[in-house]
Formats: C-alpha cells, structure tokens, sequence
C-alpha cells in the first residue's frame, strides 16, 4: 500500500482503507478548528476585554453581530458558487483535494490573525470585520471540497452508512475537545492569552491534518468524457435547479436547515449559560460545562455508534420516532431543571447537578440520531438526481447544505444576539469585559488579582446581581426555541419519500443502466 497517493484514483465501490481512515479522521481537527471560530471567538470578543467600556462596549458588541449575520448570508450565497467552481475547475491532482489544501492554508492565517492581533475598541472592530469575512471565503473553500468528496467515494448503502457514521463521531470528538477543552483552559483575567495558545494549537492541527487527507487519500476515478461534460454544462443556476426540480432534495435541505438551527442553538448559549447561572471561570461554571460537555460527547458518540446497528433492525421512520422522543424529553427536562423558575436557583444544583448532566445524554442522543439520519437522506438524493435526472451534482448538492448551514448560523447568531439583548445579560457581560480588559493591562485592583480572585469579586459583585426573569428569558431562547424547531425538522425526515427499499431500486436501475451501456 503506497503511503503518498497525491495523483492515485480508485475503481469501485470498495473504498480503500487508508483513505477510508484518514477521510473520516481528519474531520477531527477539521471541525475542532471550525467550532473555535464559530463558537468561541464571540466568547472570546465578549470577555476577553479586546472591546470598549460602557456604551461603547454595546455598541460595538452590535456592530460585530451585524458583521457576523452579514457575512454567514453572504458566506451562504458563496458556497454555491464554490459548488459551482469545483464542478468547472479540475487539477490533475484531483478533483477535490487541491481546493481542500487551497481553503486549509488560508483558514491558518486567518483564525490565528482573528486570535492573536489584537487592537483593542474600534480598532479590534475592524480587524475583526476584514477577517471574519476572509475566514468565511476560505473555510468554504475547504468545507465545499471536503463535503462535496464525501458522496463520490462508493455507491453501497452500506458502506455508505459505515462512512458517514464514522465520519459523525470524528466529527463529534473534534467539536467536544474543543467545546470541553475551551471552558477549563480559559482562566479568569488570562482570556485574551489563554485564547492566543488554544488557537495556535488547534489550528496548527488542522492545517497538518488536511495536508495528510491531500497525500495519503485517493479520490474515485471519474470517466473522462462523463467529466468533461459536467464541466461543460456546470451553470451557477444549477444550484436552484436542483432544488426546485429535486423534490425529495429540497425538503431534506429544510430539515437540515432546521437542525442545524434548532440543534446549534443550545451550545450556542452555553458559555452564557454556564458562567452566568453556575459561576465565572475555569473552577465554576468551567467545570460545569466541561463535565456537561462529557455528556454531550456520551449521548452523540452512543447515538452515532449505534446508529449503524439499529439501522440493520429498524427503518428510518422507526428511527427518527426514537430521536424525536429523545431529544423532546430532554429539552422539557433540561427547561424545567436547569433554570430558576420556581425558586431563586435552579433544581439541578449542589448535589443535584447530575439531573442537568442527565439532560445532556437524552437530548443529544436524538440530535445524533437525527444528525446521521438526514446527511444520509442528502446523499440518497444524489442518486436520485442521477436515476431521475441523469446527473449527480455532488458539488451543487453540498454546497446548498453548507448554504443551508450558513444561513442556519446566520439565524442562530441573531437569534443568541436578540436573546441576551432582551434579556440586559449583554450589561453582565460588560462589566466581566472591562475587568478582563484591566486584568489583561495590570490596571487598577484588578491587575494586581489572581485568577481566583477576579472569578469570586465577578461571582459576588456581578452575577450575582442578574434576576430571576432574565434567566427565563434565556431559557425561552436557549430551549423552548431550539426544541420547536428540532420538531419541525424530524417531522420533515418522518415523511422523507426515498425510503431503504425504493433507494435499493435507484441503485438497481443505475447499474442496470451501467451494464447496458
């Protein structure tokens, strides 16, 4: 077995197992660099003190949430363009990987420009607004390529499944890491430096990732006159094609833009969440949200190990009723646990907390079963299009569901931004802004503070401050809003036309139409 396959195709059905392997192992480094960015680096504007004071710190906590709603819309208009530059532009190194090693080197300059320059106020601002909008160009560089490789590599059901499926768990370990790893390593009064290490580390890992998936991978052979052409009929309109004359398609791309939403919504707020209701830094709600985030590993990881199993004995219907149940039950558990509605604290607390890690398993159990369930929907649609049509699209298709995400996000961060707006948490986190900002310059008492320090002058003087109602608008945001969309998107994927028997058909006929040609 060659090592380096830079140019190296395959024939077949039959992936091979090092490209097996290091396709689905990468996606680890992948999305723990993606989630650092998506995730965190509002965080790390919030409170790491890079902003202003007083008014000047809200309004420039607006104007960095109106950057990051207009760049993930135009971030999901450039991805079908994206979609449609890799069906017209091919290398003799593939077809895929050269826009994946492209999209990977510009996204380790970016996010380590986002994390380690720092301007402070308006200078941070704009800063923050040329690079945000570059990290959205070359990410979707390297996500369309990555995704849009993924349904070109084998036709088998099967196999199919086994990749995607592992595939979710690389991606979930990486997500994990990342999201437990960040709430333990950030450290009251050190945020602006702790940041600066956890990005380098991070992003380092990506680019060294992706260039092992460009040198060990092989993509599949592509028939040369078939290629050509695709390349020759590849249109920008295809995209909008494919979604009105796909029906199947279309709706699986509303199921996941809601999924996306509603699932992404809760860990959204959970930094938020975990400082404010259980205490700030590393040693409070840190902890929390580290051992919670353990269960949201537990609940997904047994949710995407077991999904290729229980595929074997129950259909996809049976299975989205199982993770509908889940992640409902959860949801109204977690609402009713883990905020302060009938006393000043929440019930899940002291020696209680267990119940809220318990939330945790239940409700990401059913968002990893429906996670797997509806990417694999997509990618029957492709041949579905190839069978009805006689054309896959596999670029266009995945650039629509990174469109879909990226409208997802857009809508999700607005959704955050209105939440703790209404809710005057923003005011909160002002003052943690300017006693980080102080800490960070050795200003004042609190640059002569250790970090015990700053978290209990925070807890006590701070938190402790914000009203019983102002979590409970958290709550409307962080659960009730999350949960209805998640409903609407498994009922979606309960009425999915292409069911294992009439997608067993697709296939039969496809290669029947092989063989007589």
């Amino acid at each position: 077995m060659k090592l380096f396959n830079l140019k190296e195709t395959y024939s077949g059905d039959i992936v091979p197992r090092s490209t097996e392997v290091t396709y689905c192992g990468v996606s680890i480094f992948r999305d723990a660099c993606y989630q650092l960015v998506s995730a965190f680096l509002i965080t790390y504007i919030t409170f790491a003190g890079v902003l202003g004071t007083g008014d000047s710190y809200l309004a420039q906590m607006s104007v960095i949430n109106i950057i990051m709603i207009v760049c993930l819309i135009w971030d999901g208009i450039n991805d079908p363009i994206m979609g449609w530059i890799i069906e017209k532009v091919h290398f003799k190194s593939g077809k895929y990987k050269p826009w994946i090693l492209i999209g990977a080197l510009g996204n380790t300059v970016v996010v380590l420009t986002l994390f380690l320059a720092r301007p402070t106020g308006w200078g941070f601002v704009a800063l923050f607004g040329v690079f945000y909008f570059l990290w959205d160009l070359v990410w979707t560089i390297n996500d369309i390529a990555y995704w849009s490789m993924l349904p070109s590599l084998t036709r088998d059901e099967k196999i199919r499944n086994r990749i995607t499926s592992v595939m979710q768990i690389c991606i979930s370990i990486g997500v994990f890491a990342v999201y437990g790893a960040v709430p333990m390593l950030v450290r009251a009064g050190h945020q602006a430096h702790d940041y600066g290490v956890i990005a380098i580390v991070v992003t380092l890992l990506f680019l060294l990732s992706q260039i092992a998936l460009v040198f060990v991978c092989k993509e599949h052979k592509r028939d040369e006159q078939i290629e050509k052409q695709e390349q020759k009929d590849a249109s920008f309109k295809d995209m909008f094609i494919l979604l009105k004359k796909n029906v199947p398609f279309r709706k699986n791309m509303i199921a996941i833009l809601l999924n996306y939403l509603g699932g992404g919504v809760l860990v959204g707020f959970a930094v938020y969440y975990f400082y404010l209701m259980y205490g700030y830094g590393s040693n409070g709600g840190g902890t929390i949200q580290f051992i919670f985030t353990i269960m949201y590993a537990i609940g997904t990881l047994i949710a995407q190990v077991a999904y290729p199993f229980l595929s074997k004995i129950l259909n996809r219907k049976k299975l989205t009723l199982i993770g509908t149940i889940s992640f409902t039950v959860g949801y109204a558990a977690m609402f009713l646990l883990g905020f302060p509605l009938f006393t000043n604290s929440p019930i899940a607390t002291g020696n209680l907390i267990f119940l809220l890690y318990l939330c945790g398993i239940i409700i990401f159990f059913g968002q990893g079963i429906h996670a797997v369930l509806i990417i694999i929907q997509m990618q029957s649609t492709i041949e579905y299009n190839e069978w009805k049509f006689g054309e896959r699209k596999e670029s266009i298709a995945s650039s629509v569901r990174a469109l879909i995400a990226k409208f997802g996000s857009a809508i999700q961060r607005l959704l955050i931004y209105l939440t703790l707006t209404l809710s005057g948490l923003y005011a909160i986190t002002t003052e943690i802004s300017n006693i980080e900002y102080m800490s960070n310059a050795k200003e004042g008492i609190f640059g002569q503070m250790n970090t015990e320090q700053i978290a209990e002058y925070i807890n006590s003087n701070i938190i402790q401050g914000i009203h019983n109602w102002q979590f409970v608008v958290l709550a409307i945001g962080m659960i009730i809003i999350p949960a209805i969309l998640m409903l609407i998107s498994a009922i979606i994927a309960y009425r999915f036309e292409i069911d294992e028997n009439s997608y067993s058909k697709i296939l039969s006929d496809l290669k029947a139409r092989e063989n007589h040609i």
